[in-house]
């Protein structure tokens, strides 16, 4: 699954994708196109609700082109119920949101105008997209205050409402030829749900932790519906590149869903918020997760041999290259300590405290080994002659790793403020760094290079910024100025 609406990133990366995924294991992409932070595909019927950087019809079908010619099918995603700020945040919608607090949001399930909007919308991803699927989104809705309802939904509970408008969208959608997939979060809380709805509806079951039970696959099998598993490469958390917890969900979902047999029909990987990770670093994700999906055990050390060969071009198998990548993923932390090492956690909120010896500590741990990895790293890094600069983010997160070890040296002990000036100025050119990768994939002036849609996370890029100017200030200096993608 792409993110395309998060982070809307340069044609020629869709293009490569559509030609790597099906390499990898994949027959399908997800094309995740609207969510609240925007709409990755201009519409005939809406153009307004497009973003910057949004794909044309053109392109959308040279897309698929590509992606058919290399044994792939494209499903797209359009929220439909919760996620919808692409709407009604459009000032000419404004009157379509319910009136709730907190990131979770839904648009008006009676308004007559989502009724045409949401129609007009299918209708035109319909025509554009030739797979038989079409994905209504329908997760962690948040009705709020439903008084703007009025009588039509007085006497209905909440899941009577999500079931009515599960129900509308299905008959759009059937209407025009396709079958019809929401995410399982809300059947799974109110199994009520099922009974309103049409067993048709492919469910996509998403748990993105290590030690996932069996219970919401289960429970949505039994209530009649077909199940796709979704775990994720990238998720809330997550910071420079896929943890091993990430890893470890891949794994165990692909060996739930080939217990239950062909009642599962397949696996999806999904990829949120990209702009959390460096570019490129969740591509061997991708290609364990795709070895994984077809046979649980396959062996994770030779897939990303295979990986990093084929990948950049190694030309030979790289066995003690794929281990270093491997044991890397193990060492990097939730992005909880990064943050607060680098006081940004509580930055939405009240001034963060202090940290702790104990995370200095373990940060130091980390870093230790971090630095026993790197000379693996770099002893191949001459060696990468394809994909080069996507080979050095591994040797970044390595060295983002071993500054936010200074940081929290200097943040506990309290060193001289010489240290301070020398711990700014390497901060500032892995800054410079981290705004050249993003420029490589991604637009300048994207505003998630700068802001997670997750406001209590931000992205890496924003962290930094906030960390030297912090650094900065309290040194009486001015906060830094720096430009998306400014070099030197």
């Amino acid at each position: 699954m792409l993110d395309m609406a998060r982070v809307t990133e340069r044609f020629e990366h869709y293009m490569q994708m559509a030609q790597a995924i099906p390499a990898w294991g994949y027959n399908t992409i997800f094309a995740h196109a609207t969510d609240n932070e925007g709409c990755a595909i201009i519409f005939d019927s809406h153009p307004e609700l497009a973003g910057p950087h949004a794909l044309t019809k053109a392109q959308v079908r040279q897309w698929i082109a590509a992606a058919k010619d290399a044994g792939a099918s494209i499903i797209p995603e359009i929220e439909c119920f919760g996620h919808t700020q692409f709407i009604h945040n459009h000032p000419k919608y404004k009157h379509l949101a319910m009136p709730t607090t907190g990131h979770f949001n839904a648009i008006n399930p009676l308004h007559p105008d989502t009724h045409t909007i949401l129609n007009d919308l299918l209708t035109d991803t319909a025509e554009l997209f030739d797979s038989p699927y079409i994905h209504a989104g329908f997760d962690e809705v948040n009705l709020g205050d439903r008084s703007v309802l009025g009588e039509p939904a007085a006497g209905k509970e909440d899941w009577e409402i999500f079931a009515d408008m599960v129900n509308l969208v299905h008959g759009m959608i059937e209407k025009l030829g396709k079958r019809m997939m929401i995410w399982g979060d809300h059947l799974v809380s109110e199994p009520r749900i099922a009974s309103r709805i049409s067993k048709d509806i492919i469910v996509c079951d998403w748990q993105y932790h290590a030690d996932l039970s069996t219970r919401t696959t289960d429970a949505l099998l039994e209530l009649g519906f077909e199940v796709m598993c979704c775990p994720a490469s990238a998720r809330s958390g997550d910071m420079f590149m896929p943890r091993a917890n990430t890893l470890g969900n891949l794994q165990r979902f692909a060996r739930i869903a080939h217990s239950r047999g062909g009642r599962v029909l397949g696996l999806s990987n999904t990829v949120w918020c990209p702009g959390r990770l460096l570019c490129g670093t969740e591509l061997f994700a991708y290609a364990l997760g795709g070895a994984w999906f077809n046979n649980p055990e396959a062996d994770a050390a030779e897939v990303m041999s295979n990986f990093v060969t084929e990948r950049y071009g190694i030309g030979e198998q790289a066995d003690e290259l794929a281990e270093a990548l491997l044991d890397l993923s193990t060492l990097i932390p939730h992005n909880s300590l990064p943050r607060r090492i680098m006081q940004t956690e509580t930055s939405h909120k009240a001034p963060p405290s202090p940290i702790t010896f104990a995370e200095a500590r373990t940060m130091e741990q980390i870093a230790r080994q971090v630095a026993e990895l790197r000379p693996a790293l770099e002893a191949y890094q001459g060696r990468a002659t394809q994909n080069p600069h996507e080979f050095a983010n591994y040797l970044l997160v390595c060295d983002l790793i071993a500054w936010l070890n200074r940081l929290a040296g200097f943040r506990v002990e309290g060193e001289p403020s010489a240290s301070r000036s020398q711990i700014v100025d390497e901060g500032s050119k892995l800054l410079d760094r981290c705004c050249g990768d993003w420029s490589r994939r991604r637009f300048d002036d994207d505003p998630y290079r700068d802001n997670d849609p997750y406001p209590e996370e931000d992205g890496l890029i924003t962290n930094l910024q906030r960390s030297l100017a912090e650094l900065q200030q309290s040194q009486g200096a001015a906060a830094p100025d720096r430009e998306v993608g400014a070099l030197g």
